[in-house]
C-alpha cells in the first residue's frame, strides 16, 4: 500500500464480493450492500475480474469466508457477545448489515488510515452518518497500540470479543501476527476468525501457479505478501497461547458445508484456509 492511499487489494475483494451477488445471487453469503460499496467507480474493475487468477475460486472463497464469519458470530452473539473487532476491516459491510444492532452488538472496524478515509466516505453513501453502532478505528499493524486505540473507541477488554481477520494473516509479519493473536488470546471470552494462505509449495501445481500469480499482483500495488504458514504451524501458535477449540477449513469442506458438495479425491489444494479458534470450554 502506498502511503496516504486506500488499499487496492481492498478494492478487489470488494467486487469479488459484489460479483457473487450479480452472478451467483448471493447463494452462499447475502450482501445487501456489496455493489453500492464497490460504487459506480468499480465497474471497470468488475469488467476485469475474469482474468484475476483464480477468478471463480476466489468468488467462492470471498464468499464463503464471510459466511463462516456470519456464523461463527451469531453463536458468539447467542453466548452473549456484543462487540465485534474487524481487523483489517477494508470495505467489508458488517458494520451496516449488524443483524443483532437492537441488541446492542457494537462494531469496531480496525483498518490503515488511508484505507479508512476512503472507507467512511463510501459509507456516507448510505445516509448522513456512520450507524451509531459502527465504529471506525484508524490504525497501522505493527506500529499503532491497537489496544489503547480500541479502548479510546469505546471497546471494553472485560467483555466477550468476536475478532474477525478476513484477508489480514497473509500480509502480516510472523511477529506481527503472533503479537495479534496474544493480545487476543489474553481476553479471557475472546475469539477469532481469520483465513490464511499455506505456501506455495505445499499446494498441488494449479494452486501454486494461481498463488504465485496473485503474489506478484499483490506485491505490484506494494501490498506484498508476508505471512504464509502451514495449518499445523498456525495451530501450534494458538494452542501455545490456549486457543485449542480450533475449527480449519479449507475449500472443499466450505464446498461442502455451502455448496452440499461432496470433496473430491485429488481436488485441487489452493492453500485457501478459514479457521474459528476459541478459548477451550
Amino acid at each position: 500500500m502506498e502511503h496516504g492511499t486506500p488499499s487496492s487489494t481492498a478494492l478487489v475483494v470488494a467486487a469479488l464480493r459484489a460479483a457473487h451477488q450479480t452472478h451467483d445471487d448471493g447463494r452462499v453469503f447475502r450482501d445487501p450492500y456489496a455493489e453500492d460499496m464497490l460504487g459506480p467507480e468499480g465497474a471497470p474493475l468488475m469488467m476485469g475480474l475474469p482474468i484475476v487468477p483464480g477468478y471463480r475460486m476466489m468468488r467462492f472463497f470471498m464468499a464463503a469466508r464471510s459466511r463462516y464469519a456470519d456464523d461463527a458470530l451469531a453463536e458468539a452473539v447467542s453466548r452473549g457477545c456484543r462487540q465485534v473487532v474487524v481487523l483489517g476491516a477494508g470495505l467489508d459491510t458488517l458494520g451496516l448489515r449488524n443483524p443483532y444492532r437492537a441488541i446492542g452488538l457494537h462494531v469496531f472496524e480496525v483498518d490503515h488510515p488511508a484505507t479508512q478515509a476512503d472507507k467512511r466516505r463510501r459509507l456516507l453513501r448510505f445516509g448522513p452518518r456512520l450507524p451509531t453502532s459502527l465504529s471506525l478505528v484508524p490504525a497501522v499493524f505493527g506500529e499503532s497500540d491497537i489496544v489503547a486505540e480500541l479502548a479510546a473507541a469505546g471497546w471494553r477488554a472485560d467483555k466477550p470479543t468476536f475478532f474477525q481477520m478476513l484477508g489480514v494473516v497473509v500480509y502480516l509479519p510472523a511477529a506481527t501476527r503472533q503479537a495479534l493473536f496474544a493480545f487476543i488470546a489474553d481476553l479471557p471470552a475472546s475469539e477469532v476468525v481469520l483465513d490464511y494462505t499455506t505456501p506455495p509449495e505445499s499446494q498441488s501445481p494449479e494452486g501454486r501457479t494461481i498463488t504465485v500469480a496473485q503474489m506478484a499482483e499483490a506485491a505490484k500495488v506494494g501490498e506484498p505478501w508476508l505471512g504464509l504458514i502451514a495449518p499445523a504451524a498456525l495451530a501450534r501458535e494458538f494452542a501455545d497461547l490456549g486457543l485449542s477449540d480450533i475449527e480449519d477449513l479449507d475449500i472443499p469442506r466450505l464446498r461442502q458445508r455451502y455448496l452440499d458438495e461432496r470433496p473430491s479425491e485429488g481436488a485441487a489444494d489452493f492453500g485457501l484456509h478459514v479457521l474459528h479458534a476459541q478459548h477451550q470450554a
